[in-house]
């Protein structure tokens, strides 16, 4: 019988497979996200069986079933609801399938991340976006948000050569939001020690509502005072460059979601979802969706749905976002403040994989302090 952590393990080195190593979202990689998806509730069940891990998380498990069937009932289920259903249940399994990062387990994941090289760059000579910047197979947005997790995956695993590829990588896609995410870990990781007092106050959810609020107010304030120069900019002046006709559209975006939800009496759909994002863009007479999590997951599932989601999402945060690993969770909540991916709120594949890497980088942390004590335990003895 295989061991709940050793299939933890397994369960990580898959979805580096999947994210890293197999180009594309859609096709390639679609039947081994869905076998991955469909294995959580086995895993779930298994150790429920097993009794480890409490009844009580059937509670979860039943009210969204609930909310899936009321869905379906309304016309408004979609996949990405089904994929967020399932992988509650990998949610639910997670603080029994997190395993130690040992010296072999780590060598054999660095043997995933040299194959995930190879396909990495033969993708940036292959594909390319519109206007001639190279990308992965992913859309280009996603390509640099799979290529940060690969950039914290790598820093985590100790692979430092490859953090230097992601970051050479960052200036061909001139992806802004990958390049600032980058500049933001830097900062956290070497200016968090002058803030700790403070930093050790708050916990993810304080953090994550703050920077909801904030990139709210500056969505209004945004579209309300200033006007874009640029259609799009496509050079490498973009990085630099924030007052173009892309970040109008994001913001624009964003204030049509929030006159939405704050609307009174609030619209059904807000409350219970509009389903399919093209109902929202044919409500709303726009052909941009939110660039934000909360904002993109409401709109989509809804308000309710939300809310109820996050309640165990951001409890699982809590207990792993820790001092050793807030260079890794403040851009990962910068990411969803500016797109639509799914790191923090709705359950997701990336998600899960995210908890893994906050908790390999707290084990790290807890090793290193472990050696320190041995150390200093050592040279007491000495003298």
């Amino acid at each position: 019988m295989i061991r709940s952590n050793y299939l933890g393990f397994l369960l990580f080195a898959f979805m580096m497979v999947i994210f890293f190593v197999i180009p594309g979202y859609e096709g390639v990689q679609k039947p081994f996200r869905i076998a991955l998806c469909l294995s959580f509730p086995v895993i779930y069940f298994s150790l429920l069986i097993k009794k480890e891990i409490s009844y009580r998380t059937l509670i979860p498990i039943v009210g969204a079933t609930l909310l899936l069937a009321m869905m379906a009932f309304r016309g408004t289920l979609q996949s990405s609801f089904v994929n967020a259903w399932l992988c509650l249940f990998g949610l639910l399994s997670m603080k029994v399938l997190f395993f130690e990062p040992t010296k072999e387990r780590k060598e054999n994941l660095r043997y995933i991340h040299l194959l995930a090289v190879l396909s990495i760059l033969l993708q940036f000579l292959i594909y390319s976006y519109q206007d001639g910047r190279p990308k992965l197979a992913y859309e280009l947005n996603l390509s640099g948000a799979y290529l940060f997790l690969f950039f914290i995956a790598a820093d985590i695993l100790g692979n430092k050569w490859i953090k230097l590829l992601v970051i050479a990588l960052s200036l061909l896609l001139l992806s802004r939001l990958l390049i600032f995410s980058i500049v933001i870990y830097f900062l956290v990781k070497y200016g968090k020690k002058y803030f700790a007092k403070v930093i050790t106050k708050l916990n993810a959810t304080w953090m994550a509502l703050g920077g909801f609020v904030m990139i709210s107010l500056l969505s209004l304030w945004y579209t309300s005072n200033i006007r874009s120069n640029i259609s799009y900019e496509t050079g490498f002046h973009r990085i630099v460059n924030l007052n173009d006709g892309s970040n109008q559209l994001r913001f624009k975006a964003n204030t049509l979601a929030l006159g939405a939800i704050f609307n009174l009496p609030p619209e059904p759909q807000v409350l219970l979802g509009y389903g399919p994002v093209q109902n929202f863009l044919n409500a709303k007479k726009t052909a941009i969706i939110p660039h934000n999590e909360l904002l993109d997951s409401i709109i989509e599932f809804g308000l309710i749905t939300v809310i109820f989601f996050s309640l165990f999402t951001l409890s699982a945060f809590n207990r792993l976002v820790s001092f050793a690993n807030l260079e890794y969770f403040i851009p990962l909540l910068f990411y969803t403040l500016i797109l639509w991916v799914r790191y923090l709120l709705v359950p997701s594949l990336e998600m899960l994989f995210v908890l893994f890497l906050l908790h390999f980088a707290n084990e790290e942390n807890q090793r290193m302090d472990d050696l320190q004590s041995v150390i200093k335990h050592d040279l007491n003895n000495k003298i």
